[in-house]
């Protein structure tokens, strides 16, 4: 019986096929669908059915990957060509069986290749009038890039990624560019004019990582849209060290500018003109290796090498850039050096004396500071086979020495509302350093300790330290995710902690 009623309250299964919905979409929906594939699983979405037949010859979005197409349709015991030449003969082959319909974007990673093959590319990205251009990953013989004319015209965004440094060859001004990332390669002061002069009108974010810029005194960047801008001038590959790739003057000329970030060595002068919407700025000097101190004996630190920066609303400053503004590292007169418009100041300090002088010579300097973050770093440990003299031993021991004072500052004793501590690990420097915000600071309303050491309590870093009562003050110990330095900022370090 209950057989039978199980047998009555099945419903029947539909025996017509799924309606295939995605076949149904217009032409320009499904690029979408497909712009995030490689070109090689586009094409194979021919045998699909009559309606996916020739969709891939209207494909405005090209990726080519050499990596994927070797993995997925090279067979290194059946195949005559090399695989660098078989993936280049299926994008020449790609490119000649599409209609006629323009391409927008072309996206190549690849390495191992003929630069010859690569300007192919970019004489057919000009004839298309492609304006998103990106070439990544690439190692290349070193006989230059050729940007055609029209493709200087119509490009928007262009991204070159390079393992080794290349030239780039530039005809005309990039009039309608609104991107520039640039990624280890070499630009020549005929090619910087083209790339960020004020005839890219449209420019508006260039990030510079590893690019060496030859026979420039001083590098202009005058662009009126630009609102981002990005300088990493250091070599970024694997555990391979230099010190600079440009050695001159740095100024930017930018009213619309919201965002600068300069990672590398001092240069002769950093110089923000005309950059009254500034909002965040930040400056992460690297120590100079010995060996190079003949080269960069003249990148002094200086009030006179910074000029701009009091426009900027958010200042992050990085180890090297604080010590000196202590007066026993540095003889130079920081006075008229005033960050007046800085609301937040964000800084990393070592357990060291001079690096807390440091500290509060710039909160002298910035009298409207209304939240402080600051960031210890861990110090290196000094190899024991190296032997120091009872001198340089002592001058270290009393580096690490500071106690608390109470003293008039104008942002703690009016402004300083909020203040992050991070990376605490309970040293007897980086207490006192909590006690003399928790005692000049008049106004505080709010402090963060991010303690650095997980295992320990915060109660155990506070027992052996007399902190002042802060009973209108909040005190909170939240947890945060530790961030990943880079390997090339790991040596930002004094002079005593070098190897």
């Amino acid at each position: 019986m209950q057989g039978s009623l199980c047998k009555r309250s099945r419903t029947p299964r539909s025996k017509k096929y799924p309606v295939d919905r995605l076949s149904l979409l217009p032409d320009d929906i499904l690029h979408q669908v497909l712009s995030s594939l490689d070109f090689l699983d586009v094409v194979r979405t021919s045998v699909l059915s009559k309606r996916w037949r020739y969709i891939w010859t209207t494909m405005p979005y090209l990726n080519f990957d050499m990596d994927w197409f070797v993995q997925h349709n090279y067979d290194y015991n059946s195949e005559l060509l090399g695989p660098q030449y078989k993936f280049w003969d299926f994008i020449k082959w790609a490119l000649l069986l599409r209609d006629q319909s323009q391409i927008m974007r072309i996206c190549l990673y690849s390495d191992n290749t003929i630069t010859h093959q690569i300007n192919g590319l970019l004489r057919v990205a000009a004839r298309q009038k492609v304006q998103e251009l990106s070439i990544l990953d690439g190692d290349y013989t070193a006989y230059g890039l050729e940007f055609p004319r029209v493709l200087c015209d119509t490009l928007a965004v262009l991204t070159v990624n390079f393992h080794d440094t290349i030239p780039l060859r530039v005809t005309a001004v990039f009039s309608n560019i609104r991107s520039l990332k640039l990624t280890r390669v070499h630009i020549s002061g005929n090619a910087a004019e083209k790339l960020l002069s004020s005839g890219c009108a449209k420019l508006e974010d260039v990030y510079l990582e590893d690019c060496q810029v030859g026979d420039l005194e001083q590098i202009d960047i005058s662009a009126g849209n630009l609102k981002n801008l990005t300088i990493v001038n250091v070599c970024t590959l694997d555990k391979f060290w230099v010190v600079g790739c440009f050695d001159s003057k740095l100024r930017v000329c930018a009213p619309n500018l919201l965002s600068f970030c300069y990672i590398g060595p001092m240069l002769l002068g950093f110089a923000l003109v005309d950059t009254g919407s500034l909002k965040n700025v930040r400056v992460r000097l690297l120590r100079v290796p010995k060996g190079y101190e003949d080269e960069y004996k003249n990148h002094v630190l200086c009030p006179e090498r910074f000029i701009g920066f009091n426009n900027a609303k958010t200042l992050t400053l990085s180890t090297v850039v604080v010590k000196y503004f202590c007066p026993t590292y540095c003889e130079s007169q920081w006075d008229t050096f005033l960050l007046d418009n800085v609301n937040r100041l964000e800084l990393e300090l070592r357990h060291n004396a001079g690096y807390i002088e440091g500290l509060i010579n710039l909160l002298k300097l910035s009298p409207n500071i209304e939240v402080l973050v600051v960031r210890f770093k861990e110090d290196r440990q000094i190899p024991r086979s190296r032997k120091k003299s009872r001198k340089a031993c002592l001058a270290i021991k009393n580096s690490s020495t500071w106690k608390s004072r109470i003293e008039a500052i104008a942002c703690l004793s009016y402004h300083v509302k909020f203040i992050q501590i991070v990376d605490l690990d309970g040293t007897e420097i980086a207490l006192e350093l909590v006690k003399f915000l928790l005692q000049n600071g008049k106004v505080l309303e709010r402090m963060e300790i991010m303690i650095g050491n997980e295992k320990k309590k915060p109660n155990s870093f506070f027992q052996p330290l007399n902190l002042p009562k802060t009973s209108e003050v909040v005190v909170s110990f939240p947890e945060y995710a530790r961030r990943k330095i880079p390997w090339f900022d790991q040596g930002d370090s004094d002079p005593e902690y070098d190897d």
